[in-house]
């Protein structure tokens, strides 16, 4: 891997711990360094990071801003601690990937892309700004209370995209809806066993890129699987276990449920009968995708009966993943990603992530979970709120950098908008007079411990920054 002022940052953004909600140790760096490089440095009380840094060009100012956090998802057997272990991350034929765990390419590059155009001497500029924001990846807490008077740029460069082929002119809306259940709990009948039930290895993936792709949504499916035998065998629910990030489609999810003794072998045949019906399916995209039943001592009593069938019957109902196509753009239109469950003593709790290209079409998707949770006797919420983009195929900055592109460094490009949440649209809602687009390195996989990023692309993705910030006019 070529030992340039980007390489450098990124080795040093993944030496540091950084997954949402402990973003400290990254910012505090960050902070520093500017400081020691003659930036003008401003931070808030949430963490964000404001920098600015005068040019001797005579062109227009232009603001970058990327996110501090990162994703924290390992593989099912991995030891990480994203709170106080490193990235161990290699390169790989022109990739670099990490062990066992997400590698922090979203947005760790573009920090490192921003950091090294902020401290490079060689770099020919006018005025720069930079905003670094906080909780990105879970809340957009960052982005949604950002300080309204730090901006000053007539443009914004969002350094959070995952494909140089593309010039983001507009994003989606979000919110994280949480759906609650009361449950009632029993003592374990004599002549019955607790079982372990996983489905490991999926690919998983971004839920806003990939939601519309051929790839499993372990929890889903392991609710079909249920839902097909649960007639044949009275088992109970005890607890359910999944990745729980939001933003990843679930590569893995384990059922714990109790029933007679009797009944655990033909139990196992059918579900890997079924099992392997899906595996057939999926055999040429989820290759590894993995079936494992293990008898276990489970901590708590098992639910109901009826309580199983209601919580069985209520995730089957959802119309989880992609809901409508946009065929204009090529991307969803509106989404629905089940990403988290936690079964507590005397309560269930649900979340998806719900994405859509407007804030009408969300309010939908969140009026017809709402009025499920109704039916079934539970209560919901909508929480983290967050604004999309509405692009425009004239947006000046995007023809400008696409033309450059091609110009300088024949290198093709198209305007498009994209289904995932970035920060350019909390941030125009701010400053409405603004100009912004995202860019990026190639990454393939975010989210997952399949994530790497592209060698090559970073390094023509700064290149292409420094002819930005020279001629923009």
């Amino acid at each position: 891997m070529k030992q340039n002022l980007v390489f450098k940052y990124f080795t040093e953004i993944c030496k540091i711990p950084h997954v949402s909600g402990h973003e400290q140790k990254l910012a505090l760096y960050i902070v520093n360094l500017l400081k020691k490089n003659k930036c003008k440095v401003i931070t808030d009380k949430l963490g964000n990071i404001y920098a600015s840094k005068n040019g001797p060009l005579k062109v227009p100012s232009i603001c970058f801003q990327a996110h501090l956090d990162m994703v924290g998802e390992k593989t099912i057997d991995s030891k990480h601690n994203f709170k106080t272990d490193p990235i161990d991350y290699y390169e790989d034929s022109g990739w670099i990937k990490a062990k066992g765990t997400t590698l922090g390419a979203d947005n760790g590059v573009g920090l490192a892309l921003i950091l090294a155009l902020l401290t490079d001497v060689k770099v020919e500029h006018g005025p720069l700004e930079a905003v670094f924001t906080v909780e990105e990846e879970t809340t957009t807490i960052g982005a949604i209370k950002l300080n309204r008077d730090w901006i000053q740029s007539p443009y914004l460069i969002n350094v959070d995209s995952e494909s140089d082929n593309n010039i983001i002119i507009g994003s989606g809306y979000c919110c994280d809806f949480n759906g609650f259940v009361p449950l009632n709990r029993i003592a374990r009948k004599d002549g019955t066993v607790d079982l372990s039930v996983r489905i490991m290895n999926g690919n998983g993936g971004h839920s806003g890129i990939d939601i519309h792709k051929s790839v499993v949504n372990t929890v889903v499916e392991m609710f079909n699987i249920l839902k097909n035998i649960s007639n044949k065998y009275k088992f109970q629910l005890i607890d359910i276990k999944t990745s729980q990030q939001l933003n990843l489609i679930p590569p893995h999810c384990e059922v714990i449920i109790n029933l007679e003794q009797r009944n655990v072998n033909q139990f196992k045949k059918t579900f890997l009968s079924n099992f392997n019906v899906l595996f057939n399916i999926y055999e040429t995209t989820e290759k590894h995708l993995s079936l494992v039943i293990n008898t276990v001592k489970a901590s708590q009593n098992p639910l109901t009966y009826d309580d199983t069938t209601k919580l069985i019957n209520l995730l089957i109902a959802v119309n989880n993943g992609l809901n409508n196509f946009d065929n204009y753009f090529g991307i969803p239109h509106t989404s629905t990603n089940l990403g988290q469950i936690v079964l507590q003593p005397t309560e269930a709790r649900f979340s998806w992530l719900q994405r859509a290209a407007n804030e009408y079409d969300i309010n939908k998707l969140n009026n017809k979970l709402s009025a499920l949770f109704s039916l079934v006797g539970g209560s919901s919420k909508t929480v983290n709120f967050c604004n999309g983009l509405i692009g425009s195929l004239n947006n000046r900055l995007a023809l400008f950098i696409q033309h450059l592109a091609k110009e300088k460094f024949n290198h093709f490009t198209k305007l498009s908008q994209i289904h995932a949440v970035l920060e350019i649209g909390e941030i125009v809602k701010h400053y409405p007079n603004i100009t912004a687009v995202s860019i990026g390195a190639n990454i393939e996989n975010p989210h997952t411990t399949k994530e790497r990023t592209e060698i090559k692309s970073i390094l023509y993705t700064y290149e292409l920054i420094k002819e930005i910030v020279k001629t923009i006019k």
